[in-house]
């Protein structure tokens, strides 16, 4: 494939969010790549069995990624061009959306009651869309970014869907896991503002907060996070974050390009 090891990682995770199994994906991403083809060389050019290819071809055929069609005695397959996903995702939302009012109907629990939500590995893309459909917009964070990067993932691009969903982030960052460098041209844009923590501060997980939610971020090895709605849980992080801001130092680590001024 024409593709970095960056995209490949991307693919492989989003292709596992949508239920393909290794050997599914191989499958599907060799077509995509060699076109149509009959089981044989397929089985050839991966080098597993025709048996495991037809198995994984069914069922890719069964999700509507991969079309069969028949020459003479032989059934030719190919990869259905890659907007099939777009169009899945779509029949998905509509389905979703339809039952909405239903589910709602079903809904009886207390909106006083603190709410503890956990999640384990790749469900943890749920919070960051909560996060992102915050009523306040702002997110607050405390976060290791080195161990939060691998939390979240290559393909979930959550700082690109913040900007263009219009929130704000205040962050304050452990300065000896940081990944990326700023400076106050780049965190206007990114509508972020940012301080490093004390040097003294190198923990490995994260907590974010907005409205009444406060997130807790493990590590991708640990691999469980989760959630709780409460106002009063909020209260004290917001409080706790206040302070750690005031002792916190800027982050600002990458040099402003020069102003050309007009003669």
């Amino acid at each position: 494939m024409n593709v970095t090891l960056l995209e490949q990682k991307e693919i492989t995770e989003v292709l596992t969010s949508f239920g393909f199994n290794p050997k599914d994906q191989e499958v599907y991403l060799a077509l995509l790549t060699h076109g149509q083809t009959t089981l044989t060389p397929l089985s050839k050019v991966l080098g597993i069995p025709v048996s495991t290819v037809q198995s994984s071809i069914n069922r890719l055929i069964d999700r509507g990624v991969v079309e069969v069609s028949k020459q003479k005695s032989r059934s030719l397959y190919e990869a259905s061009d890659p907007d099939v996903f777009r169009m899945i995702l779509k029949e998905q939302a509509n389905g979703i959306a339809g039952i909405l009012p239903l589910l709602d109907k079903l809904k009886t629990e207390s909106h006083t009651t603190p709410k503890l939500r956990v999640y384990h590995r790749e469900r943890v893309s749920e919070i960051f869309s909560a996060s992102l459909a915050c009523k306040s917009g702002v997110v607050y964070e405390i976060v290791s970014a080195n161990d939060f990067q691998q939390v979240i993932g290559e393909k979930y691009h959550y700082s690109r869907r913040r900007i263009k969903a219009g929130v704000q982030l205040k962050s304050l960052r452990v300065r000896s896991h940081e990944i990326k460098q700023y400076n106050r041209s780049i965190h206007k844009r990114e509508l972020r503002e940012a301080r490093f923590l004390p040097p003294n501060m190198t923990f490995h997980t994260s907590i974010s907060f907005w409205d009444d939610t406060v997130a807790f971020f493990s590590t991708k090895s640990e691999g469980i996070h989760w959630t709780i709605q409460s106002k009063t849980f909020r209260e004290m992080f917001q409080q706790l974050f206040d302070l750690l801001w005031t002792v916190s130092g800027t982050m600002e680590t990458l040099v402003e390009p020069p102003v050309h001024k007009v003669q």
